[in-house]
């Protein structure tokens, strides 16, 4: 039990090797939040020029005569 405390350590290669697999660990996390960030915006704003179309058709049919009652919605078609 004493040689596993006394004992030498074989060389630096292995905790070269746990530095530089943790590095490319954290630079592929690092990629994949990138690319999940930018598909998160992508989604966004797609989501957001959908409202603005859904706006406008509504804005559209109230200005050219459609009503809307409390319990009933026009349908616009799209």
């Amino acid at each position: 039990m004493d040689n596993q405390w006394n004992a030498a350590p074989s060389s630096g290669t292995n905790s070269d090797r746990n530095v530089h697999v943790n590095g490319a660990e954290k630079k592929a996390q690092s990629q994949e939040q990138e690319e999940a960030e930018k598909h998160l915006q992508m989604r966004v704003e797609a989501q957001e020029k959908y409202m603005r179309s859904m706006m406008e058709k509504a804005h559209q049919a109230l200005a050219s005569g459609a009503t809307v009652s409390n319990r009933h919605c026009a349908i616009i078609n799209l």
